[in-house]
């Protein structure tokens, strides 16, 4: 076997490879003989059948059987000769296979690409002080006291006003004519939450009791809806009842009920530490990716293409899942879908390279997952999702090598800890 490794530039290979006649031959010998074993011919004992019948029955299996054996195994030879680490889906350009003659064939690849990481350690990434302020806290209290506000319907016969709440019944029309789907009994908007669509709730600012409210919205020409993509559609708003939100007093009987805090200044303490244990999570991202951003600045490297290929792709397939839950559709052809599309090619590269520099450094540092680490990350989310380890553990083995990634990213978080550890953070 001849085989040449090109190199491409960046991670990429073209491996060209030349099998002759006489490898060629012997491998069709083997499965012919493997064939015949299986496969029966009338006239022939079972396994008995010269290979010059089976080439003629089964002519196509054969060679493609065949050829792919070939490039299997010569690729994999190939690969572990010469150190390369294949990423992706290799690209194969191989002709039909012909007896007595010599098989060419190419295979171009990306690899992972082979780097002496260095200048980790020891950098020093800017932390703004983490403060908790007053205002903050009595903006959460200030949320607590809405959701357990209660509605009291206004006794005077006066018009709605911003921050109260109106029972309506609702339909649209469009040119006159009802809309399917859009009707709705019984349904409460809150003036100025932004709950609803904000000229909805504008139009029904100032409406009485037994009033008609009418308002136009106009809806995207890529909803999935399509009795209203792209139309104008005219509601109609009956105005049943008009209700105030009472808030509760801002006292310890609030914080008895709001969770059985012992007093006011309880709940201020929890609501303390809620809100210093999300800033310090954000805080801790913003850390993570400064660190990687300056470790990627001293070990510049292409990315395999193939990965932020599919890297790209799966942002894709979130994007549009996200697009449809919202009752949208994200079209290929659309403004914003290449607008989304621009980003992620950055996005996915960057992403590409942080994950490359975390295995790079992992393996130079030695840093593995044993099966302790891999049981003890099971049962904290097996407890943090009120699960069992063998249900999640058996959630992941359905998916295809979903326990090998699963492993794999936590040797990344755990290279990731090393490295915030080991590091001075101003």
């Amino acid at each position: 076997m001849k085989a040449v490794v090109e190199d491409l530039g960046g991670s990429q290979k073209k491996l060209v490879f030349e099998i002759p006649p006489e490898q060629v031959a012997e491998e069709m010998e083997k499965y012919c003989r493997k064939l015949a074993k299986e496969v029966d011919i009338k006239g022939f004992r079972k396994g008995k059948a010269p290979s010059g019948v089976i080439k003629r029955f089964f002519r196509d299996q054969v060679r493609g059987e065949v050829v792919s054996k070939i490039v299997s195994s010569s690729l994999e030879k190939v690969l572990e000769e010469n150190a390369l680490i294949p990423v992706g889906e290799p690209e194969i350009d191989a002709p039909p296979l012909e007896e007595g003659k010599s098989f060419p064939f190419t295979v171009t690849l990306d690899v992972k690409p082979h780097f002496e990481v260095k200048g980790y350690q020891g950098l020093r990434i800017e932390q703004e002080p983490l403060e908790v302020k007053d205002e903050e806290i009595q903006t959460a209290l200030e949320e607590l006291r809405k959701t357990h506000a209660e509605l009291k319907g206004v006794e005077e016969d006066r018009a709605a006003e911003r921050g109260d709440v109106v029972l309506v019944d609702y339909e649209g029309f469009f040119e006159d004519r009802p809309v399917p789907g859009t009707e709705r009994k019984d349904a409460y908007i809150e003036l100025g939450a932004g709950g609803f669509k904000s000229d909805v709730e504008e139009a029904l600012l100032g409406s009485r009791v037994g009033e008609m409210r009418e308002v136009e919205v106009e809806y995207p020409a890529n909803l999935l809806n399509k009795e209203i993509a792209g139309k104008r559609v005219q509601y109609r708003f009956y105005v049943k009842k008009i209700s105030e939100k009472r808030l509760p007093d801002l006292d310890d009987e609030f914080a008895k009920d709001v969770g059985a805090y012992e007093n006011l200044e309880a709940l201020r303490a929890r609501l303390t530490e809620e809100v210093r244990r999300e800033k310090e999570v954000r805080a801790r991202k913003r850390r993570e990716e400064n660190l990687l951003d300056a470790i990627l600045e001293k070990n510049p490297f292409e990315a395999p293409r193939s990965l932020v290929k599919s890297r790209k792709e799966q942002m894709v397939r979130d994007a549009k899942a996200h697009f449809l839950s919202q009752g949208l559709a994200l079209e290929n052809e659309s403004e914003g879908f290449q607008r989304l599309e621009a980003e992620f090619d950055q996005l996915a590269e960057k992403e590409v390279c942080k994950r490359l520099i975390l295995e790079a450094i992992a393996e130079k540092e030695k840093i593995t997952i044993s099966d302790a680490d891999l049981e003890q990350e099971l049962e904290r989310i097996a407890e943090k999702h009120n699960q069992s380890v063998e249900k999640v553990k058996g959630d992941l083995q359905q998916q295809e090598e979903g326990l090998k990634r699963f492993r794999q990213n936590l040797r990344l978080m755990k290279t990731l800890d090393f490295l915030m550890s080991a590091d001075t953070i101003e």
